[in-house]
Order: structure tokens, then C-alpha cells, then sequence
């Protein structure tokens, strides 16, 4: 039997990254509901930086994942996929690094 399909290389996988996906999206829900409630309400009581923290590293990891979802449908090369990827993990890192520098 013909394939019919240009690529099928990502096809049978992204069955974690889906779940990470989801998992991480609930946790942002909560660290944000949480962070504007604290805004609105001014009670923090020392969490601001902690919520924050998470605020961003799972924001980052949400999006660099959605990103590579995107990029594994796509893209069809292997190599300017890992090449794709380096670059959001390695943004993603930099994002990060920096932003929980400048947490108070």
C-alpha cells in the first residue's frame, strides 16, 4: 500500500507533551487566580515572589511546549526541527534565568 502522506514522522508520539500541556495550564490557572487575587485583595503576605516564580516557569514551559506541538506538526525536517527546538529551550532557559533574577 502507497503512502499517501508527505510526512509521518510525529505521528505515533506527543502523547506527554499533551498531558504536560494540560497540567501545566492548571497550575498556571491557579498561580494566576491566586497572584490577581493577592493584587486585588493586597494580600500577599511575603508569596509574591513565589507565585511569581511560578507564574513564569510554567508560563515559559506552556508556551516553548505549544511551540514545539506547532513545530512537530509542521515542520517535516528532522534536523530544522531539533534546530526549532534548541532555540525555544534555550530561549525558553535564558527567559528564566533572568526573570527570576529580577524577582524581589
Amino acid at each position: 500500500m502507497e503512502n499517501r502522506y508527505k510526512f509521518t514522522g510525529t505521528g505515533n508520539n506527543g502523547t506527554l507533551g499533551w498531558m504536560l500541556q494540560r497540567v501545566s495550564a492548571v497550575i498556571l490557572l491557579f498561580a494566576l487566580t491566586f497572584h490577581i487575587g493577592g493584587m486585588v485583595t493586597g494580600a500577599y503576605n511575603g508569596m509574591n515572589s513565589l507565585v511569581l516564580g511560578l507564574v513564569l516557569i510554567f508560563g515559559v514551559f506552556h508556551a516553548v511546549n505549544g511551540l514545539k506541538a506547532i513545530t512537530d506538526d509542521y515542520v517535516s525536517g528532522i534536523g530544522k526541527r531539533f534546530i526549532l527546538l534548541l532555540i525555544y529551550w534555550t530561549v525558553g532557559v535564558i527567559m528564566i534565568t533572568l526573570g527570576l533574577s529580577l524577582l524581589p
